[in-house]
């Protein structure tokens, strides 16, 4: 097998071994890509790009519609078909080891690479969420977010207001809202479907708190922090400032469509944004209250467990060419996500948009205030008792403090403290 001088040196440089003639080897490539079309495209372009400097090995690009697919289609998988590099959602790191679904990355790096290496390229804020317990390197960052919140420009005009008067913390906001609500007469405050547990912890963060107990591993849900951010979300929906969408996508869709005027969205729907609205908008780090805060989203790439020698080998090659700061730019240019290696940020296809375009600018000055996401062995059951306490306050009219106490009886019993809480 010819490899091409380039690839060669990024797998040096990512720390993985040079390849020895082998037979073929199929991989499955799995993307939680259908928000968009143009994402789907780039990762199915991709993989045939791959497979054309790597001939001996087939790729299979798999998109799915939602991030919540994953694991489900993981354990769809066939006998003897499970050769696969996916991408979760960071907060399933522990979940994912904890079903046995992975095999660590750091192990395979430790049987045909250089972890250290491998881990050179990347931006250290960016690599929260990628360990496992006793600071096995589970899955590395592929892609990375951080909420935003997005502005119709023209909406605000018609209210009197301009882009020097986008709202640096809670109560400029509620002043905000009350003011495009006055001249609309329907709640201009779009809050996201699906993920709104996940706008909810950058909440809590501007209020100087946290859903998890980093030194011990404890999931910490009823804190004055986070019922003072509940309670604000309430306020805001009794005032008729906020209105609750049902799905993630059609949280996009809103704004983009004019329907919203404001929105708490991921900052990989940026594109999207950019690609379809018709009219000015502009992209913001989310207002603070005590503080800015907010817990860094996207998602991990991982290899699946149970792959012969050679399919590893070959899940590594893939790794690092999905790595190379070139590919990293495109991703980002399709999709709005953050790439994860600080060389993307200089490539051509990249390095425009975040030196003079103003939504991209404000959108990486917050990543000085992001930290990991809450994440437990549980994950998903954890992450529906959350859902469940906000949305008994907001469509329920609950107490926030009596809400988040039940919802803390619940995390205790799914999600015990860590005997060894990952880094």
């Amino acid at each position: 097998m010819r490899i091409a001088p380039y690839v060669a040196a990024g797998l040096l440089a990512l720390g993985l071994a040079l390849p020895a003639r082998a037979a073929t080897v199929a991989l499955k490539f799995i993307v939680p890509s259908g928000a968009t079309a143009e994402s789907s495209r780039l990762y199915y372009n991709l993989a045939h790009e791959f497979e054309r400097q790597q001939p001996d090995i087939r790729v299979d690009f798999m998109p799915l519609g939602q991030w919540d697919d994953v694991i489900a289609k993981l354990r769809q998988l066939p006998e003897g078909g499970r050769a696969a590099v996916f991408v979760a959602e960071v907060s399933e790191t522990l979940e994912l080891e904890q079903m046995g679904l992975i095999e660590p990355f750091g192990e395979a790096l430790a049987r045909y690479g250089n972890e250290k290496a491998f881990l050179a390229p990347f931006l250290p804020e960016f690599l929260g969420n990628s360990y496992c317990r006793g600071g096995k390197l589970c899955g590395p960052p592929f892609v990375r977010s951080t909420p935003v919140v997005l502005y119709n420009l023209e909406k605000l005009r018609d209210a009197g207001l301009g882009q020097d008067s986008l709202p640096a913390g809670w109560a400029d906001f509620e002043t905000v809202l009350g003011k495009l609500h006055a001249r609309s007469h329907q709640a201009p405050f779009c809050l996201g479907g699906d993920w709104y547990d996940y706008l909810f912890e950058a909440m809590v963060r501007q209020s100087g708190g946290a859903l998890m107990d980093m030194e011990h591993g404890r999931v910490t849900l009823a804190t004055p922090e986070a019922t003072e951010a509940l309670a604000f979300w309430k306020r805001l929906k009794d005032e008729h400032y906020l209105v609750r969408m049902n799905t993630w996508k059609a949280t996009l869709n809103g704004f983009v469509g004019g329907y919203c005027a404001v929105s708490y969205y991921s900052s990989g729907g940026l594109e999207t944004v950019r690609a379809h609205a018709r009219f000015a908008w502009m992209a913001d780090m989310l207002p603070k209250n005590k503080n800015y805060g907010v817990a860094v989203g996207g998602g991990n790439l991982y290899l699946a467990k149970g792959m012969s020698a050679a399919e590893q080998q070959a899940a590594l090659k893939l790794a690092a060419f999905l790595y190379q700061p070139s590919v990293q730019a495109r991703i980002s240019v399709a999709t709005g996500f953050f790439p994860v290696v600080a060389g993307a940020f200089a490539d051509t296809a990249l390095a425009a948009r975040y030196a003079r375009e103003e939504p991209f600018l404000r959108v990486r000055a917050q990543l000085k205030y992001a930290k990991p996401k809450l994440m437990s062995t549980n994950n998903m059951r954890l992450r529906t008792v959350l859902k469940q306490a906000i949305d008994r306050v907001l469509d329920e009219g609950m107490d926030p403090a009596a809400s988040l106490r039940w919802a803390q009886r619940e995390a205790d019993r799914l999600a015990p403290p860590l005997q060894s809480p990952p880094p």
